[in-house]
């Protein structure tokens, strides 16, 4: 296989792994949870997020994958690897303590983090590969929507 391939693969296997989990805390919420809470007037419906995610979960894994083949040293694959999977990492605890688990308010924690680290990324992304960092301004966009609706939850429900 060649190098490209590899980390074609690393960046697909840890994205779509990330994108079942996630799904799967979210289904679960949203048959459990979800339709019990009051919600912002400017949520959109439920079958929205599932389109949005998957073209957030294309976007991450093409911008992941740019950064893999454009690295120029060690030392920015592993803080750009580090900061890409702790991302990922706090997607899968943010769908599992907001849906799964309906703790509002550590959600809302959570995904303030999630905002702190898409900034992370994108400071990091920017001296190997400017097109990567494009492609994660949508992600931190929705996350930064998504705060503002857990926030809101929060403070309404």
């Amino acid at each position: 296989m060649t190098l490209k391939i590899i980390q074609g693969l690393y960046s697909f296997i840890l994205v779509f792994i990330t994108f079942l989990i996630s799904k799967h805390f979210t289904d679960i919420g949203l048959e459990n949870f979800y339709e019990t809470i009051n919600v912002s007037d400017i949520t959109p419906e439920n079958n929205y997020f599932r389109y949005i995610w998957k073209a957030l979960y294309i976007l991450l894994f093409l911008s992941f994958f740019t950064i893999l083949v454009s690295k120029k040293s060690v030392e920015q694959f592993d803080d750009a690897n580090a900061l890409f999977i702790f991302q990922l990492f706090l997607q899968i605890l943010w769908t599992f303590s907001f849906f799964y688990m309906g703790q509002l308010l550590a959600s809302s924690i959570v995904i303030v983090l999630l905002v702190i680290e898409a900034f992370l990324m994108i400071y990091v992304f920017y001296p190997i590969n400017k097109w990567a960092v494009l492609m994660v301004f949508p992600y931190l966009i929705w996350i930064m929507f998504a705060s503002y609706l857990n926030i809101y939850i929060v403070f309404i429900n």
